[in-house]
């Protein structure tokens, strides 16, 4: 019985790929399209955000990767220059950090970065970034917030 349900399945599958008159034909399925959604990146956590705006205000670095972690891209690298220039003649006890919660909200990310000097209680900026072709980038409005920290104005 096992044998002849296989020879009889594969007479089948012949007919089904051949036709009738040894022609090949395409066989199709009634079955639906799979439902494809935007490409998400996952929600970083605040060590990777201040690693991606360290990225960005790293001089050093490629210009290229460097515009890819802001959604101003090449646009807002002038901006970010000086910040990074007002930052290196911050005095020694300058320090900053991303803090949690992350929050996503559809396509923007919300955090808090931290700055504090010894002596002086901490303040605290609310920074977002918007996801776009699947990365996570600095938004135009949160590298303006960046900026007024080191008490820059902003242009962008």
């Amino acid at each position: 019985m096992f044998r002849t349900t296989n020879a009889r399945a594969a007479i089948v599958a012949a007919i089904a790929l051949f036709g009738t008159f040894g022609t090949i034909t395409a066989a199709t399925s009634a079955t639906a399209a799979p439902l494809t959604a935007p490409m998400q990146a996952a929600a970083p956590g605040p060590g990777e955000l201040k690693a991606k705006l360290q990225t960005a205000l790293n001089t050093g670095a490629a210009r290229s990767a460097r515009a890819a972690e802001l959604e101003a891209g090449e646009a807002g690298l002038p901006l970010i220059d000086q910040v990074g220039a007002a930052m290196a003649s911050a005095p020694p006890s300058f320090r900053w950090s991303i803090l949690g919660p992350v929050s996503v909200n559809g396509n923007v990310l919300s955090a808090q970065l931290q700055t504090a000097v010894d002596g002086f209680d901490p303040f605290y900026f609310d920074l977002t970034w918007k996801q776009i072709d699947g990365t996570w980038k600095l938004t135009r409005e949160a590298e303006c917030t960046v900026a007024s920290v080191a008490f820059l104005p902003c242009s962008l």
